[in-house]
């Protein structure tokens, strides 16, 4: 299986009873069969051999797997009607292009200066929406999530590597208070804009069970909390967690 596109020869059972196929020439209609819509059945399972994202509104996202039933391929259909609905599932590497700029959408920045391009990874997050992740940090994470499934509890991210586009809109929405936008590092200087950085809901912190079993087993892989009044910054920094866990601790020193 690819760690770069995970959803490649993997089984899904398909959770919804009104799981319908969509027209391949138009992802938004359906296809119909004897008057009724084509279904696949509920409980099926199928494998999914390509994937289409359609952008929907300001900012949504659909997200479309071509299903094979029994060897037979039977059709698009969304990816929300399966067990998992595909969060944390990769959808492929995106390179840089050939004389990338150090603004463009695989530029790295760190401390105010750019670092270079990165090679980063389309992964489905906890919104159902595409994020990227660095491709250096992908395994790590992988592992993360593994380990905390095999506990019981679900890790995703709501946010990961961040363009200095992407950086500069919400520093611009914090400086001017715009409603929805919290504090944001200025554009260069966020570990965001690094690879190292991933935003992992935890809804309240102490008592949420991500939080809780973050603290106890993040920096066994290399994930340790980095910002203060932040719980849900966490950072790939595997020498800081080997000290983390030396220390007995799941933060550097002097976050609160």
């Amino acid at each position: 299986m690819s760690a770069t596109e995970s959803y490649l020869d993997k089984d899904f059972v398909v959770a919804d009873a009104d799981c319908r196929i969509r027209r391949e020439d138009n992802l938004m209609a359906y296809e119909m069969q004897g008057g009724d819509f084509k279904r696949i059945p509920q409980g099926s399972h199928i494998r999914i051999d390509a994937v289409r994202v359609v952008p929907t509104g300001s900012n949504g996202q659909l997200i479309f797997g071509h299903a094979i039933l029994n060897g037979t391929p039977v059709g698009w259909t969304s990816t929300r009607n399966l067990e998992g609905r595909f969060v944390n599932e990769t959808l492929g590497e995106v390179a840089p292009e050939a004389g990338a700029s150090r603004y463009g959408p695989n530029a790295a920045w760190s401390r105010g200066k750019y670092i270079g391009q990165k090679t980063l990874v389309s992964i489905v997050d906890v919104s159902l929406h595409v994020e990227r992740i660095a491709l250096e940090t992908l395994d790590a994470y992988v592992r993360l999530v593994d380990a905390a499934r095999a506990d019981g509890v679900s890790v995703a991210i709501n946010s990961a590597f961040r363009s200095y586009a992407e950086q500069k809109i919400l520093y611009d929405g914090f400086q001017h208070h715009l409603p929805g936008y919290n504090k944001a590092a200025k554009p260069g200087s966020s570990n965001h804009q690094s690879g190292i950085a991933f935003d992992i809901p935890v809804a309240g912190a102490a008592g949420h069970p991500v939080y809780d079993w973050l603290t106890r087993h993040a920096p066994d892989h290399g994930f340790v909390r980095t910002v203060s009044g932040e719980p849900w910054h966490w950072e790939y920094r595997p020498a800081d967690a080997a000290q983390a866990v030396a220390d007995n601790t799941f933060k550097v020193p002097g976050i609160a």
